[in-house]
């Protein structure tokens, strides 16, 4: 078979938040006198929406915030920002009110809702869409044709946060076919921060099956078309957004409109839109709570079905398939 060349690196998944807070920067100016307390935007992220990026660039990267209060936006703020670890952490942080909004992805809001009121939440678009779709990909030589056929197969899956419900999306199938999650049915799951290594072992049939999102696999596709015509979709998921942008609901500074309205504006300016260039966004907006609807569903499905199957305390026992590079399962 003819080789195809290595694609250009994939989009560089950067997570919500980090985009966020950069593109937003280009509307700033800070003020060179401290501010009070009262006046700082306490900012937090989750980890886990970094794959790639070392967070102490990211940190870096939310220090520009306090570095650039616009001028023409009159904010009299500066930034403070923290990396957490845990979820626990996330929520204890909200509660005491040390941080003010969070980036964090879907399985962690739908933990966090639970007990903390968010109001805006933002998303971004990306290749014009605010929702990720996970498409289950084989070769089309593999004689696989249906999803039992992967019992006891290999399955390679993008660590990235825009792939954070691909796992829970496969749990629930699976259940639903066999009453095993993922970890249970496949013979051995793996993971990559770098989406060649993700599609091309299909491709190249060293691994049974992948999951990548529909934007990542269409642009494979556009760079080398031989991908598309040798590997087909098995499964799709729903629409999901993965990531959020949140805002403490009962946080009211005296600025908070036209902080808003700094993120909404961002790709009404040419300085805008360059920084959007860079981070593979074209626009980020708030939107209603409704619009992570279809993933909490997924997620609240997933519980349901693993608690039905007395699988809850039995993922990681003897038997379920080790995770490869890349830590731990999303």
């Amino acid at each position: 078979m003819k080789q195809c060349p290595p694609p250009h690196a994939a989009r560089s998944p950067l997570g919500f938040f980090i985009r966020l807070i950069l593109l937003a920067a280009v509307f700033l100016r800070a003020s060179q006198a401290a501010e009070p307390d009262t006046n700082t935007f306490h900012v937090g992220f989750s980890h886990s929406l970094f794959t790639d990026v070392n967070e102490n660039d990211a940190e870096a990267a939310v220090k520009v915030w306090g570095q650039t209060i616009a001028k023409e936006r009159g904010i009299p703020t500066v930034t403070g920002s923290h990396i957490f670890q845990s979820t626990s952490e996330i929520l204890q942080a909200l509660k005491d009110k040390s941080v003010d909004a969070v980036g964090i992805t879907m399985v962690e809001y739908a933990a966090l809702s639970r007990e903390v009121r968010f109001n805006p939440i933002f998303v971004t678009h990306n290749s014009g869409r605010t929702r990720e779709q996970y498409l289950l990909l084989v070769h089309r030589d593999s004689k696989l044709e249906r999803l039992g056929d992967l019992r006891g197969r290999s399955l390679v899956l993008h660590l990235n946060s825009r792939v954070c419900l691909a796992q829970p999306w496969l749990d629930t199938l699976l259940l639903q076919e066999d009453g095993l999650p993922a970890t249970g049915w496949f013979g051995q799951i793996t993971q990559s921060p770098k989406l060649a290594q993700v599609i091309l072992p299909v491709f190249f049939h060293r691994i049974d099956a992948c999951v990548a999102t529909r934007t990542e696999y269409e642009t494979m596709c556009e760079l080398n078309p031989q991908i598309g015509q040798q590997l087909k979709i098995l499964s799709r998921s729903p629409e999901l957004v993965a990531s959020s942008f949140c805002f403490r609901a009962d946080y009211a500074p005296t600025f908070k409109e036209q902080l808003y309205s700094a993120l909404r504006d961002l790709h009404k300016t040419p300085a805008g839109l360059q920084v959007m260039t860079i981070f593979q966004s074209e626009k980020v907006e708030d939107q209603p709570a409704s619009c992570l609807d279809s993933a909490l569903e997924l997620l609240a499905l997933q519980a349901r079905l693993v608690n039905r199957a007395g699988a809850s305390n039995s993922l990681s026992q003897a038997g379920a398939p080790r995770m490869l590079r890349g830590g731990v399962q999303p």
